[in-house]
């Protein structure tokens, strides 16, 4: 039997869909800005990461064609032979910038997630350059157009939980700027039903920082794990993009805002279409957009979000070695550890990617 822990049947989440553009205030069809509008928006998204860290993300500004050409370029990229890839291939040392493959990186790759990745950062940060493919200039212009418009729809989502909790809305501001933000692009490849009794193409994970912006391909598999422990289907729905919470921002909020285990197994496929493939799974895209605060930022329970029904349940860690220590294990492992604590940090390390 396939790998699908908990896994329910093919239901999926009853996640909501957030409006972006609602988020600072609606024009409804006169024109004028409904505020009332914008604050139940606003509710909305709150409470639906405060119930489960995962909502659906519609009108947030990202041309539906920006999108379809990083995944184009995403399968260019990754249909090149190892010789090519392995030009730009990551590492700690490479600040964990280029072309990630479990199968080659990993300790272990009898249980590594079954996936390869192109990974980079902030392509203005001279300290940690990223790798890029030769003679390819509109990779890496679309790229980091794409890594641009995903920290302004950062911004206005962290903004927006600011307000929510009674704290200026450019609070989290000064702790974004620098942009040490994560981005990779995803191929799971072309497989067989049989490879899944060992092996998944993600395995049980939370994120490690901020806010996670996903966009899926056509191919389902992703899965959250709802309250009673069981996984649900998170199925793509054209035009949305994912949000989900990642374990520094439920720090901050001393976990009122839920950073959730999420997996990416086989799709629903039912049995006969199966059997009419052979048993094949086809291959999967994804690009996903991980924020994280500044490196040098401390993130410690937010004064507002610690009170006498919610005691502090966190202490205060840099976040550049958050990041840092969660991808080397990442690195070393070939796969996600399920949850992270504190006493997995590596010792006389810096603080930063």
């Amino acid at each position: 039997m396939a790998i699908s822990p908990n896994t329910t049947s093919s239901s999926a989440a009853n996640l909501p869909i957030i409006d972006f553009s609602k988020l600072e205030g609606y024009k409804n069809s006169d024109g004028a800005i409904t505020a009332e509008e914008s604050s139940v928006e606003k509710r909305k998204l709150f409470q639906a990461l405060k119930d489960v860290g995962f909502v659906y993300l519609r009108n947030h500004g990202i041309d539906e064609s920006a999108v379809q050409t990083i995944f184009a370029h995403a399968a260019r990229f990754f249909s090149q032979p190892i010789s090519e890839k392995e030009k730009v291939e990551t590492g700690e040392s490479k600040f964990f910038h280029g072309w990630f493959s479990p199968e080659r990186t990993s300790g272990s790759s009898k249980f590594s997630d079954q996936k390869e990745a192109f990974d980079l950062g902030d392509d203005s940060d001279v300290t940690r350059p990223n790798q890029w493919p030769a003679d390819w200039p509109e990779f890496r212009t679309d790229m980091n157009a794409f890594f641009e418009r995903s920290h302004d729809i950062h911004l206005g989502l962290l903004s927006t939980l600011a307000e929510e909790v009674g704290l200026p809305r450019n609070y989290f501001l000064q702790y974004v700027q620098d942009k040490d933000h994560f981005f990779r692009v995803l191929h799971y490849p072309e497989t067989t039903i049989d490879t899944f009794e060992t092996r998944v193409r993600a395995g049980v994970h939370t994120d490690y920082g901020t806010l996670t912006l996903l966009f899926n391909d056509s191919n389902g598999g992703l899965q959250v794990r709802g309250k009673d422990g069981r996984f649900f289907d998170v199925p793509p729905i054209p035009g949305c993009a994912i949000i989900n919470v990642g374990d520094l921002l439920s720090r901050w909020f001393n976990g009122v805002l839920k950073s959730t285990e999420h997996q990416v197994i086989e799709p629903p496929t039912n049995e006969a279409t199966r059997a009419t493939l052979g048993g094949t799974i086809h291959s999967r895209y994804a690009i996903a957009w991980f924020g994280h605060p500044n490196r040098n930022a401390f993130i410690e329970p937010l004064s507002v979000c610690v009170t006498e029904d919610n005691p502090k349940h966190f202490e205060g860690v840099f976040a550049g070695k958050h990041v840092v220590d969660r991808l080397a294990k990442l690195h070393k492992d070939g796969k996600n550890s399920e949850s992270w604590e504190d006493n997995m940090y590596r010792e006389n390390k810096s603080q930063g990617l």
